[in-house]
């Protein structure tokens, strides 16, 4: 399996279970636990405009993330999760979920067009870092696949938390 495979197939896996964890309601998804400082949303939507960031960088395009997402949201253009505190990270509440899912869907597509057309060589190419320049495998596997299956255990420990399934709960079995 060529390296661009694996990273697909790991990614088609990571996004069935962010694209799951949108089953659930309102108050399901804006749960945070005392002393806690994520929701499920909150996860959804640092996911996302991660992936985002990260796309935008690799491919040389704008964000999607627009005035008119932020909008459709409810949440701020500005920022994207990181650095927020605890305190900021309770008060994130998406007002349109379905939009949010929209938003979602559209970064997952991109990133898919791009593995689509990637080779193992483009994995290589350096791009800009917060400390310097990693490559695009690197940015890909780092701060997507690994970063968000720990907000997939997160996701799945606030939806234990509620008594809800976990996500991609029959994943694996026959």
């Amino acid at each position: 399996m060529s390296t661009v495979a694996f990273i697909q197939r790991s990614l088609e896996f990571t996004h069935a279970a962010l694209i799951d964890a949108r089953n659930g309601s309102d108050e399901q998804l804006h749960f945070v636990p005392e002393d806690g400082s994520h929701s499920i949303a909150w996860c959804l939507w640092h996911t996302s405009r991660v992936e985002d960031l990260i796309m935008s960088r690799v491919m040389a395009e704008p964000q999607l993330w627009d005035e008119e997402w932020a909008s459709r949201t409810g949440l701020a253009f500005e920022g994207f999760g990181t650095g927020m505190s605890d305190e900021d990270a309770r008060q994130v509440r998406v007002t349109d979920l379905d939009a949010l899912g929209s938003y979602q869907d559209a970064v997952f597509e991109r990133t898919s067009r791009f593995l689509a057309n990637a080779t193992d060589e483009e994995l290589e190419r350096e791009i800009p870092a917060r400390n310097g320049s990693e490559s695009v495998g690197e940015a890909i596997s780092l701060h997507m696949m690994g970063h968000f299956n720990g907000h997939r255990g997160e996701i799945n420990l606030l939806r234990g938390m509620q008594g809800m399934p976990t996500v991609m709960a029959a994943q694996g079995t026959h």
